[in-house]
């Protein structure tokens, strides 16, 4: 590699090297992390991993430090994400020095690291190491005649920001496998998830969902409070008949178990640490970076 590079660390607070980070990351994925970083979202536990040229940013690897809960049990994993390269600097070896480098420091440290990768590069992870893995959908019939009670969350609010935020920071969690990372569950629901984001009156729950047709999609359910799942799915009203959770739920009557398919996404890991079909687990949906 070109001695002309220098490698950047967890650098959010050097205000250069972040603007010129969220301009590469703009121009490969539309996404803008400076609203995160602005709203104090953006913490240690997302770490960049990037080489500058002329101090501009134009390779970058990120670390997301993801504290999991396995039904009480602690495993700490790193999430690898923002896997970018700047079109003029492709080729050069770049990607693979930072991965390199990552893989180095973080595998002795956890019990495991995990990525989803886009379909152009499946074969790219496995040169490091990674194997195809794969997760379980867990969806349930609903039913209900009492009319619908969800009530839409305005995350401009800083107010509301503030009580969503203590109740993932204090949820009583729903899900078998659940991540301990509120700084990044924020990130979706002040940005591409916020008008998902639902109050239930009757549980005290925040809800992440959204409806299409008959169909309950349910991202993750925060509450300090202990919730009853069947119940809560119920906020949205009778013409709901179905719903397909975005994590591993507590609950297991009338639980029903498939192989998860996303178009576009594909779980790599690097240990084994778990086997997730066999466990019939899924990443949280708020838990993908």
């Amino acid at each position: 590699m070109d001695s002309d590079f220098s490698l950047l660390i967890g650098f959010q607070d050097f205000e250069p090297g972040r603007r010129s980070f969220n301009a590469l990351a703009r121009k490969t994925f539309g996404l803008d992390f400076e609203p995160w970083y602005r709203s104090g979202y953006w913490t240690k536990q997302y770490i960049p991993y990037s080489l500058s040229r002329d101090g501009e940013v134009v390779s970058s690897v990120s670390v997301n430090f993801m504290p999991m809960t396995l039904e009480g049990t602690g495993l700490t994993m790193v999430q690898i994400g923002t896997v970018m390269t700047d079109s003029a600097f492709r080729g050069q070896g770049l990607s693979r020095f930072l991965m390199e480098t990552v893989l180095d420091e973080w595998s002795p440290k956890v019990d495991e690291i995990y990525l989803f990768a886009n379909d152009e590069v499946l074969d790219y992870y496995p040169r490091f190491g990674f194997r195809k893995s794969g997760e379980v959908q867990c969806t349930a019939s609903v039913s209900t005649t009492f009319p619908a009670r969800a009530e839409k969350v305005d995350m401009e609010q800083p107010e509301h920001r503030e009580k969503v935020e203590q109740a993932i920071r204090g949820t009583r969690s729903v899900s078998r496998f659940s991540m301990n990372n509120a700084g990044l569950a924020m990130f979706y629901l002040t940005g591409p998830m916020k008008d998902r984001v639902r109050y239930d009156p009757e549980t005290g729950a925040y809800l992440v969902a959204a409806v299409e047709g008959n169909l309950l999609l349910l991202d993750d359910v925060f509450c300090e409070e202990a919730v009853d799942l069947d119940h809560a799915v119920t906020a949205f009203g009778p013409e709901v008949r179905r719903v397909a959770f975005g994590f591993s739920p507590c609950m297991d009557a009338g639980l029903e178990r498939t192989a998860c398919e996303e178009e576009d996404t594909t779980l790599f890991v690097l240990k084994n640490t778990l086997d997730f079909r066999e466990k019939e687990l899924r990443f949280p949906a708020l838990s993908r970076a």
